[in-house]
């Protein structure tokens, strides 16, 4: 899932040295404790990725202590697991709803919508990305997550397709999961090109430049070509 620029210091104690406190964001004390410990844990893992953001660099960033930050959460591991799980429930509440399983044109173009909406929450994207290491090591705090979510894209544009064409809106066969699995790569890969080609100072090349939102409207308008099947009249 472009960043947030930066205008007012927040001293951290942590690795990262100073923080600053994104426009828009409530000072401390504003607003409820867990929530504004993990608004500053996407700031920061999507700035720095997991292994360079600290649990004092958060701390800090939310003007709480360590000690009270363990209160909430009871190590990094757990905090960056919220943080992931957050991501995913947002993503599917204003997005990709249940209610579009019976409808999988209609959720193909909700996932194009959902790669727009990326484009505005770098740091979301960043943190996806983060976790790609994680595929090699199933003891990373993020492998669990990793794999559920991976699995449950999966699931989800499958299982529509394939109640498309029970309801007789997508051609018998279609290869439903390998459709789903294209689909979630391509969007995977992307996020990777965007990140890098939209980096302050890339080496990243003009032929990799990407707002990503392009590339998957025509393979999902390939999709409706190659395997919808129009209602009757139509």
């Amino acid at each position: 899932m472009a960043g947030h620029s930066n205008t007012s210091p927040v001293s951290a104690s942590g690795s990262g040295g100073a923080r600053w406190r994104g426009p828009g964001r409530p000072p401390a004390g504003s607003e409820n404790k867990h929530e504004r410990i993990l608004n500053e844990a996407v700031a920061l893992f999507g700035a720095h990725g997991y292994a360079g953001t600290s649990l004092a660099d958060i701390a800090a960033a939310a003007e709480i202590s360590k000690a009270g930050l363990l209160h909430h959460f009871a190590s990094k591991e757990a905090l960056f697991a919220q943080v992931l799980e957050r991501r995913d429930r947002q993503d599917r509440a204003s997005l990709l709803g249940d209610e579009l399983m019976d409808d999988p044109w209609a959720l193909l173009d909700s996932f194009v919508a959902l790669v727009e909406h990326n484009t505005h929450h770098r740091e979301l994207v960043a943190i996806y990305t983060a976790t790609t290491p994680a595929v090699l090591d199933p003891h990373h705090p993020a492998h669990a997550w990793l794999s559920r979510h991976l699995e449950t894209s999966v699931a989800q544009v499958e299982e529509s397709l394939e109640r498309g064409k029970a309801a007789g809106t997508v051609r018998a066969e279609a290869p439903s999961r390998l459709i789903a699995r294209s689909l979630m790569a391509l969007s995977d890969g992307l996020q990777i090109q965007w990140l890098c080609s939209t980096t302050p100072g890339t080496a990243a090349a003009e032929n990799v430049r990407t707002g990503m939102v392009d590339e998957v409207r025509l393979y999902v308008d390939g999709l409706k070509q190659q395997w919808r099947i129009e209602p009757a009249g139509a």
